[in-house]
């Protein structure tokens, strides 16, 4: 035991100190991803390959039925796009906009703070518009509580004039349906000794006398027929500027509704336009400035 360890001793003192052999491995470093052999990695290398292989067979597999698609849809005519709906022309009315209309006024019916307000821009005597008026009395009675009727004149034919007032002067009575159905009536007998010629012109004192048979105040009528000559003065500038260039137009909440339509379009653009002033509602809106809100004439604060 003693000579094995002087053995050593010796060994050591010839080296300089430094002992024979191997020098010992170095520690291990926990953190070191683990060693992996050669024939892992070659069996990893395979399995990509083979990977790769597959897919690409599938990717051209794609492409060729893509160039298959791409060549019938080149043997097919194209078809032309749809085109947009043209843009209203200067002058040209947008029912899908809201225009500013007053009310002024203007003879009613139905409540003031009515979600929808309804402006019947209109001349007397005229076909379309008496065609369209049992409409309106008709929407008047369906939407009682939700319809405001107002009713302005709009002059495209200066021979309706004087009965366009007179009328006007009746709706201040609330007498404006029969006012209008006895203006049409008369306008559409010829005068006396003359052939039937369409609707004819009638003079004031045609005109006053109607206003008698309906039993109107006189005293009231010959008034109003002044201030209804200012007010269609103003309101044939005020729509021709908003671009109406033809009667009847209905102007809902704003909304241009032109000519003598099925009770349908009155009644699609009404329900929409009480939608939205229900959404008004329930978002805090007032019920007594709603029309001057969304159509412009009060600024929103």
């Amino acid at each position: 035991m003693r000579w094995t360890f002087a053995l050593g001793v010796f060994a050591i003192a010839c080296s300089g100190g430094a002992a024979t052999g191997p020098p010992p491995a170095p520690p291990a470093d926990p953190a070191a991803p683990p060693t992996t052999d050669r024939a892992t990695l070659d069996a990893r290398l395979r399995e990509l390959e083979r990977g790769f292989a597959t897919n690409k067979q599938e990717l051209e597999a794609k492409i060729a039925a893509l160039e298959v698609e791409l060549d019938a849809c080149r043997a097919r005519p194209i078809a032309a796009a749809p085109s947009p709906p043209p843009k209203p022309r200067h002058g040209m009315l947008d029912p899908t906009q809201r225009y500013p209309v007053p009310i002024d006024e203007s003879p009613s019916i139905g409540p003031a703070t009515a979600p929808v307000t309804l402006v019947a821009a209109v001349q007397f005597p005229e076909p379309y518009t008496h065609r369209a008026w049992p409409t309106i009395i008709a929407l008047r009675a369906e939407y009682a509580k939700d319809l405001r009727i107002v009713f302005k004149s709009f002059i495209v034919h200066p021979k309706a004039t004087a009965s366009s007032i007179a009328a006007c002067a009746a709706g201040q009575q609330r007498r404006l349906t029969q006012m209008e159905g006895a203006i049409y009536t008369a306008a559409s007998d010829p005068a006396p000794g003359q052939p039937p010629a369409g609707l004819r012109e009638l003079d004031d004192v045609e005109l006053r006398e109607l206003a008698r048979g309906l039993h109107l105040d006189l005293k009231l009528y010959d008034r109003d027929v002044a201030t209804c000559a200012a007010a269609l003065t103003r309101d044939v500038a005020m729509f021709g500027k908003l671009g109406q260039g033809a009667v009847p137009v209905f102007w809902i909440n704003g909304r241009p509704l032109s000519g003598a339509q099925p009770i349908e379009e009155f009644r699609k653009v009404i329900d929409e336009e009480r939608t939205a002033a229900a959404a008004d509602k329930a978002r805090g809106g007032r019920a007594a400035d709603y029309y001057e809100r969304i159509t412009g004439l009060k600024p929103s604060p």
